[in-house]
């Protein structure tokens, strides 16, 4: 985990995706998959495939340092329409409590969390966590974000 990455606004999505190195699906902890998967019956608003999070961190510009995951994680359970407080509530304690280190946060990357959700829910086009991506692949990462309107 915390791997880096280096793109420019003009890659195209899917040369942009060939430069990451994010973590394996099988390195991410059970209780991770529990409640972020879509395919766990305990996984929350904003559940997402590790492909669709991947293009998340890409079109938010963010690296993979623990702030730069609370705030994908919060942009996407923001971005979903099915997301209330409970959620957030729940999240955030599972998160610092129960999420093995190096994926555990700790109080200061809430903020970081927040202003994802926020970001999440200004965002013109909702539920990101369901969009297919692939169909994408060869758009520029700034046309993208324009699109979603977030850029």
């Amino acid at each position: 985990m915390l791997s880096t990455f280096q793109v420019e606004s003009s890659d195209h999505l899917v040369d942009a995706l060939a430069a990451m190195k994010g973590d394996a699906s099988d390195a991410i902890p059970f209780v991770v998959r529990l409640l972020e998967n879509p395919a766990s019956p305990l996984a929350l608003p904003g559940m997402i495939d590790l492909h669709r999070h991947d293009c998340l961190h890409l079109l938010l510009g963010r690296g993979f340092s623990l702030d730069d995951e609370a705030f994908v994680v919060g942009f996407t359970m923001g971005n979903d329409r099915r997301t209330n407080g409970l959620h957030l509530a729940i999240f955030k304690a599972c998160s610092l409590l129960f999420y093995p280190r190096p994926y555990r946060f700790d109080p200061s990357h809430l903020p970081s969390f927040d202003a994802g959700v926020v970001l999440g829910r200004q965002a013109r086009v909702r539920n990101l966590n369901q969009l297919d991506f692939r169909s994408w692949d060869h758009q520029p990462l700034q046309a993208l974000r324009e699109w979603i309107g977030i850029g």
